[in-house]
């Protein structure tokens, strides 16, 4: 056919049959919300940095649940929210069945709510230096002011030690499966955390739980709000010498995503999401098992802050958004938009 009689703009002209040709779709089972949970009652905190979010307490949480399900959210990712109180050095508040995780998760289960229950496993939010597993050297140093008495500080960070950490997460995971979770993430960057869960579940009797790996996790600026609404950030150090450096090419990631399938991973994600779409397409298409992608709370924050400004449609833009992580290969899309996406799915 002469080049002057093809007209691509003829599929586009109506829009049924726009919608007819698209290769795309979303629906509700792509996405997860993320959500913060603490031990009390009658809680619902806003956080300043992501709005329209919150740290719950389990009964409150429950109630927004119960009106999410019915509007068909289908899955859940749990975060902890730990007082200062609670935290130590090596995260010990994390394997109490009675932690603000594990009550939400027996209160759905008993609620019989259909949804799917995914934990995170990690340890940030529970020690009191703020990094993801026990130190590979006590901290040293004097008490900056301001925090809590018994908290780490150190004038020199010699990182954490990845095999204590690895067999803790097995505990952690076990923890959570007997309190309800359907599927542990863990989310650390620890070298064999995949196969140290996996061993620790089957050993448990949970050989049917999944592992979503955070596979291929990037030390991020992206990450500032979740740190707020998770009160979880480093007291010291950073967290580059155990998440990726964004620097390298995308072997490594393919390398990192293929240990932990290897390992026993059922799916594999990659966070954070929009600066990495060309590493999630790459690893979606490498790997033999399903690939989530994580629009981290920096991105959230960018889009409700632009949105307020007047200087974007946030509904379009989102929507564009969430379509480049399925062309890119995602088969689940953790996301804090989870809620507003029902929304606008059933009100397009």
């Amino acid at each position: 056919m002469p080049y002057q009689q093809q007209r691509m703009r003829r599929l586009r002209q109506h829009p049924i049959l726009r919608d007819m040709v698209a290769d795309h779709a979303l629906r509700p089972e792509d996405f997860i919300l993320p959500l913060f949970v603490r031990n009390g009652e009658d809680i619902r905190h806003p956080i300043l940095s992501m709005p329209g979010h919150y740290q719950y307490s389990p009964d409150v949480l429950l109630e927004e649940l119960s009106e999410w399900a019915a509007m068909g959210l289908r899955g859940i990712l749990l975060f902890g929210v730990v007082d200062a109180a609670d935290k130590d050095a090596l995260g010990s508040h994390a394997h109490d069945p009675d932690n603000a995780v594990c009550t939400t998760l027996r209160m759905v289960k008993r609620a019989g709510l259909k949804l799917l229950l995914i934990t995170d496993l990690c340890y940030c939010e529970y020690t009191d230096h703020g990094h993801c597993g026990p130190l590979i050297k006590p901290a040293r140093g004097k008490r900056k002011s301001g925090r809590p008495p018994g908290a780490a500080s150190a004038e020199i960070f010699d990182g954490v030690d990845n095999d204590a950490t690895i067999a803790r997460l097995a505990q952690q995971a076990v923890v959570h499966c007997e309190a309800g979770a359907d599927v542990v993430a863990p989310s650390g960057m620890m070298d064999h955390a995949v196969a140290s869960i996996r061993a620790g579940l089957d050993a448990a009797g949970f050989a049917d739980r999944a592992i979503m790996g955070y596979s291929v996790k990037y030390a991020s600026a992206y990450y500032g709000p979740f740190r707020d609404a998770a009160q979880s950030p480093p007291q010291f150090g950073d967290r580059r010498g155990y998440q990726m450096d964004f620097r390298r090419a995308s072997k490594e990631a393919l390398r990192e995503a293929q240990l932990d399938v290897d390992e026993g991973a059922d799916m594999v994600m990659i966070k954070p999401g929009m600066p990495y779409l060309d590493v999630l397409a790459q690893v979606s298409t490498a790997v033999s098992v399903p690939c989530a992608v994580y629009q981290v709370s920096g991105e959230y924050a960018m889009f409700k802050a632009a949105a307020q400004a007047g200087w974007l449609d946030e509904k379009a833009a989102v929507l564009e958004a969430m379509y480049a992580f399925k062309r890119a290969g995602a088969k689940a899309i953790i996301s804090y938009y989870a809620a507003d996406m029902l929304n606008w799915l059933s009100h397009p």
